[in-house]
């Protein structure tokens, strides 16, 4: 009798064992679920928090300054546009940037140049940050090297000081990485969106430092090949990133024209 008592306790022991462990590993299956949930949910909320706000911005007015003086309503009409980088996209821009350079009057464009060149926006702290010139821009492979970095000058297009339009990029990040990371060269262009017109741009090249006035602030759908036009008879500079910040469903515009020394 004892000893089936004994078998009893210990077949009871051993169910309660395998329960415990059931609950155990149902505990942690829970725990981990919602550490993911936890997870992915801190990633969406500031790529959902940076989709509205670049939607709140589209349903005002096409220039992002305000208020926007009359002095500069003249740089404002018209549309720029970037589409997400590729192969076939940039391939279309090279071909533009030829047809440009032939078109275009007392336009140097100087692809052997090899040289670093460095932006500074005083206005939104952007110091020194690197421009890598003539950049193979249709191999991602490739200025996604560079860009990290710094930004990149779109081979094809004149350097800034030779004329006509340059045009420079880089990368944004969502709100969360770049305020944990706001001095990373890679995504230093997500500071552009606090640009305003009237600001000053400055370029080092060569030793000389030049100076421009940001004319123009524009959001524009990822459709439009015109962003290497110039906007003006004077020598301008384009900068470009992804907009809503670090989504890049559209494109943030800034353009500066040379000041005359």
């Amino acid at each position: 009798m004892n000893k089936g008592i004994s078998e009893w306790n210990f077949e009871t022991r051993e169910k309660k064992q395998k329960r415990r462990l059931l609950i155990l590993r149902f505990s942690l299956s829970v725990a981990l679920g919602i550490l993911g949930i936890l997870i992915i949910s801190s990633q969406l909320i500031p790529l959902t928090n940076s989709l509205l706000e670049g939607k709140r911005l589209e349903r005002q007015d096409e220039n992002l300054a305000k208020p926007l003086p009359e002095s500069y309503k003249q740089y404002i009409q018209g549309e720029f546009a970037y589409y997400n980088p590729g192969q076939s996209y940039f391939l279309n821009l090279t071909d533009q940037a030829q047809k440009q350079s032939e078109t275009i009057n007392n336009v140097f464009v100087n692809e052997e140049y090899n040289k670093d060149m460095f932006i500074y926006i005083d206005s939104v702290d952007i110091e020194r940050i690197k421009i890598t010139s003539n950049v193979e821009s249709y191999d991602e492979n490739v200025y996604n090297r560079y860009l990290k970095d710094g930004v990149a000058h779109f081979k094809g297009t004149p350097l800034p000081g030779d004329g006509g339009n340059s045009f420079i990029y880089g990368h944004s990040a969502i709100t969360s990485f770049f305020r944990s990371n706001p001095d990373l060269p890679e995504t230093i262009f997500t500071r552009l969106e606090n640009v305003d017109i009237g600001n000053e741009i400055k370029i080092e090249r060569d030793g000389r430092i030049l100076s421009y006035t940001v004319r123009r602030k524009h959001i524009a759908d990822a459709e439009d090949f015109s962003v290497l036009q110039p906007s003006s008879h004077r020598e301008t500079v384009t900068l470009m990133t992804c907009w809503p910040i670090g989504i890049g469903s559209k494109r943030l515009i800034v353009i500066a024209e040379l000041n005359e020394s």
